[in-house]
């Protein structure tokens, strides 16, 4: 038994050590020997298309795409990898999120360009996705991710069962573990090439503060608890808190003129920004939802809240009901819909109560069953409209003992929905970043009542602007307002 650990402690060790190596970027030695530089080009350049797909495509704004490429370009000059093809894409995504492929590929929403305020910051988020891509984070997940594999194997060839599964175990804490050291390198890396360029290092945690306040404000906006990734030992990001604390530490070592930070520019740039949902992928109006291209909208109960995405969009509600909403295949526009409701959309249901309904001038029909979920059995119904080009279909779901008490709440949802003529869906804006003035009459409440955000207004207004009002409202400053 002795010489069977020996030769997997031996096998594990020649593994490892062969494909160890110094980063040019960090200077430290990292196994990375699973996946070449050639294969980390050619997995992004595989994935690229599908991030598009999934990220709601490249965000339609030619002047922002090439002021977000010049500055990813700028950074990538000054890094470890000059010479590498690096691609910049801004995404139509209004999420918080930047993100790095293997191969130069980076990512960064317009929600993120968004809470930004000035070009530093946007510097300090670039940068630091590209100090991901110069230290081969990648390749050392990947590699890494491999040898622990390959130990548990060896571990459970030897030892069998359980200590196997706790081998694997250890592996995938250890992964995680890593990752978030990841991180850190990555925002020290990013502040080096920003400063390389004069940008005032500050900017980083300054960013970092606006992410955790919106992080919290948007659980809030949901009716949660802000939770910080400290609360999982496994979270693949430092807890908020201490990279700001490491941020402000590192911005101490760098020299005190620097601080070029390009506000205004930055500001001019982004005045008509799309904020929130893209007018392509419907947007909200309060409980309203309003899609241009497909010439609709129709209203969800208070107490609900929507999520939406480019594939799916749903409202929920915290006493476990839901309501979905997508399209059926219009090539059955043509049968009944009380037929397409039994025979195609519901055939595998036993749907009872099967009704034809005329919803504002459009033939549907509804029908019920009941289902069992883990959370219990709860009703279902499902609604199937025909718009002649297309057919819609939306699917309501409450708890068995909440349908009664809902049933009117959801059947004004039911009649509520509408085609819009051609007029209303090309006049149809959505909501953008407007830049403002301050004059010597406004406040913070009266410019708070001017955010075209549902609620917590005057949060909005400080989360979006909070290094600017960090000295109080300035007459002449220019600050960033959601408007319509």
């Amino acid at each position: 038994m002795k010489k069977l650990y020996l030769l997997a402690a031996l096998a594990l060790l020649a593994f490892s050590t062969s494909g160890c190596s110094v980063n040019p970027a960090t200077g430290q030695q990292s196994f990375t020997g699973l996946m070449s530089s050639d294969e980390e080009i050619q997995v992004g350049r595989q994935e690229h298309p599908k991030i598009l797909r999934q990220y709601g495509g490249a965000y339609d704004h030619e002047a922002i795409s090439k002021y977000v490429d010049d500055l990813g370009q700028r950074l990538a000059k000054v890094s470890e990898l000059p010479n590498l093809k690096w691609t910049f894409t801004v995404l139509d995504d209004p999420i918080i999120n930047a993100f790095a492929l293997p191969g130069g590929y980076i990512y960064i929403s317009r929600g993120l360009i968004g809470l930004a305020e000035n070009e530093a910051e946007l510097a300090a988020v670039l940068g630091h996705e590209i100090g991901h891509v110069t230290a081969r984070h990648t390749a050392q997940r990947y590699s890494q991710s491999v040898l622990t594999g390959v130990g548990a194997t060896i571990l459970g060839i030897v030892v069998g069962g359980p200590a196997g599964d706790l081998a694997n175990f250890a592996g995938q804490a250890y992964i995680a573990s890593y990752s978030r050291g990841h991180e850190m390198e990555a925002d020290m890396l990013g502040m080096r090439y920003m400063t390389r360029l004069g940008y005032d290092p500050k900017a980083s945690a300054s960013f970092f503060k606006k992410l955790a306040e919106h992080t919290e404000l948007e659980a809030r906006m949901k009716g949660k608890k802000g939770e910080q990734s400290h609360y999982s030992i496994f979270s693949t990001h430092p807890d908020t808190r201490i990279r700001i604390q490491e941020s402000e530490k590192i911005a101490k070592t760098y020299p005190a003129d620097l601080d070029l930070i390009n506000r205004r520019t930055f500001l001019a740039l982004i005045d008509g920004l799309d904020y929130g949902e893209s007018v392509k992928q419907g947007i909200i109006d309060g409980q309203t939802f309003i899609h241009r291209d497909l010439r609709m909208e129709f209203t969800v109960p208070q107490g609900f809240t929507y999520h939406n995405s480019p594939t799916l969009l749903i409202a929920t509600h915290n006493n476990g009901s839901a309501i979905k909403f997508d399209l059926g295949d219009k090539s059955y526009g043509r049968l009944p819909m009380t037929r397409y409701l039994t025979e195609v959309w519901g055939k595998k249901l036993n749907l009872v109560e099967v009704e034809r309904l005329n919803i504002n001038g459009m033939e549907a029909a509804t029908g019920r069953t009941q289902i069992r979920t883990k959370s219990g059995s709860k009703h279902l119904r499902y609604l199937a409209i025909d718009g002649k080009d297309r057919i819609f279909q939306l699917t309501f779901l409450t708890p068995i003992g909440l349908t009664n008490q809902m049933n009117e709440d959801l059947r004004r949802t039911t009649y509520s929905f509408r085609r819009l003529s051609h007029r209303e869906a090309a006049q149809l804006r959505g909501f953008h970043i407007g830049l403002h003035k301050v004059g010597h009459h406004d406040s913070i409440a009266s410019l708070a009542q001017r955010m075209k955000v549902e609620k917590f207004h005057t949060d909005w207004l400080k989360v979006l602007n909070k290094e600017t009002l960090s000295n109080g409202l300035q007459n002449g400053e220019i600050i960033k307002l959601v408007t319509r």
